[in-house]
């Protein structure tokens, strides 16, 4: 097993070993529980194996774009501010 820096395992070894030297009462990982019962080879080999996915958009990327023209939303918010604006004066006239 080769330890290359590419796939971040010096570094999370380098998080635990700051966990082990940390106070006694410090909060410490799962990782450095592994590592202490099992061992280092045992630890490396479940982070090699562990990969974290990219999270998947809530929409396709075709829906980030705005399929309605610009002027077209331009005027939709023109009218509904008016329709705000008119159902404002009517609350405070009481017309």
């Amino acid at each position: 097993m080769t330890l290359d820096s590419g796939s971040g395992l010096i570094a999370h070894y380098e998080e635990l070993r700051g966990q082990a030297v940390a106070s006694p009462a410090s909060v410490r990982s799962l990782g450095y529980a592994l590592f202490t019962r099992q061992g280092m080879a045992a630890w490396a080999h479940v982070w090699r194996s562990y990969t974290i996915e990219p999270p998947t958009p809530a929409f396709p990327v075709a829906a980030a774009s705005h399929p309605v023209p610009l002027e077209l939303r331009t005027q939709v918010a023109v009218v509904l501010a008016g329709i705000i604006v008119h159902l404002q004066k009517q609350e405070v006239c009481s017309c």
